[in-house]
């Protein structure tokens, strides 16, 4: 990956039939793109997926936002291995944070 590329403003290409929402991201997700990344699946479809295909770099608040929206019903798709890692990783920190409480 070119330097370049990692450093992309974040795309976001959404496909709606009424049902099924699609939208993909492309470039880098920041935790200040995420109001605008929820107000696009916020269409009350039946169904939204998000396609991580071209996603090149995230930060933690995304992946904490990507993880919730997952355990809500959000599909990931082409999720990058790091990004599917570091959710796991989220999610098994989160839990053992809600044990010792």
């Amino acid at each position: 990956m070119r330097p370049q590329e990692a450093q992309a403003p974040l795309k976001i290409e959404r496909k709606s039939d009424g049902k099924t929402t699609i939208i993909s991201l492309i470039g880098r997700i920041r935790s200040e793109d995420l109001d605008e990344l929820k107000a696009q699946m916020d269409d009350k479809s039946e169904r939204t997926i998000l396609d991580l295909g071209d996603v090149t770099l995230v930060d933690a608040a995304v992946i904490r936002f990507l993880s919730s929206s997952e355990r809500e019903g959000v599909t990931l798709v082409h999720c990058p291995p790091y990004v599917r890692e570091w959710i796991g990783r989220e999610r098994v920190e989160g839990e053992t944070q809600s044990d010792e409480e």
